[in-house]
């Protein structure tokens, strides 16, 4: 009898324990976040006081510049691309260890031209003075980047509204960089003082042998110096309704 009444007082004492887990399991949210990753929408689902499952999307356009061998590049980063997260809660609270994919790595489009027919380009080793002599190419991560990272907030283990942190690593693929280029130029490496408008010195940079063997070397040059995008750090504040 006695055996029965702990049993009972036991039941007793876990039974609210025991829907709290239940009502946490159920719980979902919808989180806005900015980052190094882009203006990401996502929805948690939370499985339990330990588990929450994300799905989202991220997207973005940003301008800026890009400096290579000298050239300085107008360019322009692009971000679309959906997520799948897993976070686990360790403490059953706010912080978190995230872990997933992204369907899209950061992509960036690279332009370059000269502004007047003094100004030189550096291409692979040499250099070239350029009547209207442009580049244009970009650099691409990958179609797919696994994630690691933590985080702190967003969870499904509150209600109501909320602030999140994270900080993390998208894992993307080596560097593949695409360059072409168009216009007229001469070699200011064999002669300084070559006028790129005089067609005596200066040739189409399309069809130049030389020039596009340069071209490939400057290739190089940019897949060797954006390795580091391969470890492409992830950084974001969000906004979470939980429900």
């Amino acid at each position: 009898m006695r055996n029965k009444k702990t049993a009972m007082v036991l039941l007793m004492l876990m039974a609210p324990g025991m829907a709290q887990a239940d009502e946490v399991a159920k719980h979902g949210g919808l989180g806005l976040r900015l980052g190094t990753a882009g203006i990401g929408v996502d929805y948690t689902y939370g499985l339990n006081r330990f588990f929450d499952l994300r799905a989202g999307y991220n997207f973005g356009s940003y301008s800026g510049s890009y400096e290579e061998d000298g050239i300085d590049y107008d360019a322009d980063l692009k971000i679309s691309a959906a997520s799948l997260m897993v976070d686990y809660k360790p403490f059953a609270g706010g912080f978190r260890i995230s872990a997933g994919l992204y369907t899209g790595a950061p992509e960036l489009d690279l332009d370059a031209r000269t502004r007047n027919n003094t100004e030189t380009f550096e291409v692979g080793d040499r250099e070239y003075r350029g009547d209207d002599l442009r580049l244009d190419g970009g650099i691409d991560l990958g179609s797919t980047a696994p994630y690691l990272g933590i985080g702190w907030g967003g969870t499904t283990n509150a209600t109501g509204f909320g602030v999140s942190f994270d900080l993390g690593v998208m894992f993307t693929q080596s560097p593949d960089v695409a360059l072409a280029a168009s216009g007229r130029a001469c070699d200011a490496t064999a002669n300084p003082d070559c006028d790129p408008t005089d067609p005596a010195e200066s040739f189409d940079v399309a069809s130049n042998p030389l020039f596009q063997t340069e071209l490939q070397n400057e290739v190089k040059n940019l897949e060797d110096d954006s390795e580091d995008f391969k470890f492409w750090p992830v950084l974001s504040l969000g906004l979470h309704y939980r429900f």
